[in-house]
């Protein structure tokens, strides 16, 4: 059978030692920058949900406290100093209101419970520009080194 093409094409040339070099090197980038991209989504997200989960706990101990005010239940003050009141021993478990005062805690349950993602967002959008700087920055980087040692390779 004859060939359909009316030309031949000659086998591609083999890469030159830089060339390749320079390839290994984006390609370890591409997978480190990967890496770092994933790792900062999983720690932004994580930190993200736990601030959302923290404000909502807080207000869950305001909110306690003031139950304990309107059924007028006598606080447990702290040992060591009497003029503190101590929250956990009077039953409202939690360290977000450790030493503040009655009507720091009271507006606190005043001001209601958080927003959904209200305390998530800014943690979110913080983390998610560092992690792309950080990840191209760990591209970039390896790029550099390949093409650095690229040069001081002999062809």
């Amino acid at each position: 059978m004859t060939e359909l093409r009316s030309y031949h094409t000659p086998p591609n040339a083999p890469l030159a030692a830089g060339a390749r070099f320079i390839r290994g090197f984006r390609r370890v980038g591409i997978v480190v920058a990967a890496l770092v991209f994933l790792a900062g989504i999983g720690i932004t997200l994580t930190i993200a949900i736990e601030q959302q989960n923290g404000a909502q706990r807080r207000f869950e101990q305001a909110s306690c406290i003031a139950g304990l005010v309107r059924d007028k239940r006598p606080f447990k003050m702290k040992a060591y100093d009497q003029t503190k009141i101590d929250y956990e021993e009077s039953g409202c478990g939690g360290y977000y209101f450790y030493g503040d005062s009655l009507e720091t805690v009271l507006s606190a349950a005043r001001a209601g419970p958080p927003a959904t993602l209200e305390n998530a967002v800014q943690p979110l959008f913080i983390g998610m520009v560092i992690t792309l700087i950080s990840a191209t920055l760990s591209f970039s980087g390896f790029w550099l080194i390949g093409w650095l040692c690229a040069g001081f390779t002999r062809d």
